[in-house]
């Protein structure tokens, strides 16, 4: 390993299409991490990024990943083939939703395969599309601030195709919210006062219906009472009561009748049978009415 005696924070330039590369690759492999080697050269105080090599072959994980022998040997021969004269510049890898950083793994291949002093460390969040480039400072990794994006391109436009899955989840999250906000948009207020109406009274109907059904006697107490007796009568004994309570409001006619007396405290006439009841015109209409009394006898 070589002893990194940068002082200063170096210059990285990056190509769009090299960063447009890195998110393609990312992007298509949401719960693994991914990486692959930076191609480049130092020009100046600047480290230049023109290109990347996928390492296809690594050992990939959730939370880590390993540059393996056969990783390494098509890794040179894709570099030996497309780019004969540059040098590797350093490598990149994803963090698939839980940030940009380094971790000791990270630094342990950084140590070991990227000491140089112009190599640096390339970071991608594919799912919160967050990067960052770390390097080589006063013999130790730091994050590099001084970080430029080259767009040969010219239009800053990002072209980096998504999987199909990624945009379908991107979808649903967004069109969710969205259509419930429609339907309680395009609910009336009237129809869901209602609506809240008529269960309510559903509700009211069903607990009478219940308790009727349930407690059948409770309803029908003290609806009659019997007058001769005082108990209460149900709606069932009530027709029998009807015929007593006829009679019973039947008024007498007669305008004979001392006030304040009722038919059933008249004395009966003399020489009528024990028990008869009481003449009165409303019940012997044929009876001739008593002749007015003159104060002499006959």
């Amino acid at each position: 390993m070589s002893k990194n005696t940068a002082t200063v924070e170096p210059k990285i330039v990056i190509d769009s299409e090299v960063t447009r590369c890195i998110r393609q690759h990312a992007r298509a492999h949401m719960k693994t991490e991914v990486c692959g080697v930076l191609i480049g050269e130092k020009v100046g105080d600047a480290v230049q990024i023109r290109a990347s090599i996928e390492a296809s072959q690594a050992s990939q994980g959730g939370t880590h990943v390993t540059f393996t022998q056969e990783a390494w040997e098509e890794i040179y021969r894709v570099k030996d083939e497309r780019y004969p004269d540059e040098r590797i510049a350093g490598w990149y890898h994803s963090h698939p939703g839980f940030g940009v950083f380094l971790s000791e793994h990270d630094l342990f291949i950084q140590q070991n395969f990227f000491n140089a002093p112009d190599q640096v460390a390339w970071v991608y969040d594919p799912h919160t599309d967050e990067e960052g480039c770390f390097g080589w400072v006063g013999g130790a990794v730091h994050r590099i601030h001084s970080l430029t994006i080259s767009d040969q391109n010219g239009d800053g436009v990002e072209r980096t195709p998504k999987p199909m899955e990624v945009q379908a989840m991107e979808a649903e999250s967004v069109s969710q919210p969205v259509m419930r906000a429609e339907v309680r948009q395009k609910t009336p207020e009237w129809m869901r006062w209602a609506a809240t109406g008529m269960l309510s009274l559903t509700m009211l109907i069903a607990g009478f219906a219940v308790s009727y059904f349930l407690f059948p006697q409770i309803i029908p107490f003290a609806v009659f009472i019997d007058p001769t007796s005082g108990r209460p009568l149900g709606i069932r004994e009530a027709p029998e009561l009807l015929p007593f309570l006829h009679k019973a409001l039947l008024v007498p006619e007669s305008s004979a009748m001392p006030a304040g007396q009722s038919p059933a405290l008249t004395a009966p006439a003399p020489g009528a049978a024990p028990g008869a009841s009481p003449a009165s015109p409303a019940a012997s209409p044929s009876t001739p009415a008593a002749a007015p009394a003159t104060g002499r006898k006959p």
